[in-house]
């Protein structure tokens, strides 16, 4: 216990104060000036620092009621905290031969940053979609994700003479050295599978990437009812995709841009729904 003697001329007379000394408060130093007593003190540990006051020689405490400064809610650790206390506001009028003062303090806790959880949504796109070659489709993508998902899309024009034609011609329509004769008959193929990933930027805008098969094709048909796809204006092999998801509120709006060996691209179209896995 530390003792503190003052000499105060007014009508708030503190002969002596004492201060109980804890291991996490250190250095305790008390002065009084007219109606306000200055506390200044060293904290060990980041803490919860309370001041009470006794009159009676320490039978019962009391709340510092109008105190200032580091008291009364968390103060980082360090040295020459300081605390304002109106004695006279508290006390009033009255000469005290001795005024207990007894710090409690309580070590703060560091709490961890709560990590908003992050949903994760399953989404389904019907999609329509229309090549630079002119060749329309539509198709569906399902898929999920939470902060990284997948994917997966199919697209088709609904004719598949370009998927297996009995030859392929130049762009001229010669297949080889020949020329076929051809009727005023032409189909346009498209088909789509393609699987990717997806990647959450917040709760409204996602991203996908994928790859997969494509055939984008121009098909003649002969005479003798064959049907040749004409190089020039198809391409078959890899689809390549890349763009943008839009989630409000359940309702989803996707938008890609596709293309088949570079040689052929697409813009395609999804609208649908999504919904939290639970």
């Amino acid at each position: 216990m530390k003792k503190y003697t003052i000499i105060l001329l007014g009508i708030l007379v503190v002969s002596q104060m004492a201060i109980a000394q804890q291991d996490n408060v250190t250095n305790i130093r008390a002065v009084q000036n007219d109606k306000m007593v200055t506390i200044t003190y060293d904290l060990n540990l980041r803490s919860d620092v309370r001041l009470f006051v006794s009159i009676n020689d320490g039978q019962t405490y009391t709340d510092t009621m109008k105190v200032t400064g580091y008291v009364n809610r968390v103060v980082p650790k360090g040295k020459n905290h300081t605390i304002r206390w109106q004695a006279f506001n508290d006390l009033g009028y009255g000469d005290y031969p001795l005024i207990r003062f007894k710090f409690v303090t309580k070590e703060a806790q560091t709490q961890a940053p709560k990590v908003k959880r992050i949903p994760k949504i399953t989404f389904a796109t019907l999609n329509g979609a229309y090549t630079n070659t002119e060749n329309p489709s539509v198709g569906f993508t399902f898929g999920q994700v939470q902060k990284f998902g997948w994917f997966a899309s199919v697209m088709s024009g609904f004719h598949f003479a370009g998927l297996a034609p009995a030859a392929d011609s130049d762009a001229n329509g010669f297949v080889g050295e020949d020329l076929p004769f051809y009727k005023d008959e032409y189909a346009k193929t498209v088909l789509s599978i393609m699987g990717g990933g997806v990647m959450r930027l917040n709760d409204m805008m996602y991203l996908k990437a994928g790859v997969g098969f494509g055939n984008r094709s121009l098909s003649w048909k002969t005479l003798d009812d064959r049907w040749v796809r004409n190089c020039g204006y198809s391409a078959v092999g890899v689809d390549l995709s890349a763009g943008m998801m839009f989630n409000f509120g359940g309702f989803v709006l996707s938008l890609d841009a596709v293309t088949t060996n570079f040689k052929i691209f697409e813009g395609k179209i999804g609208l649908g729904y999504s919904f939290e896995n639970r």
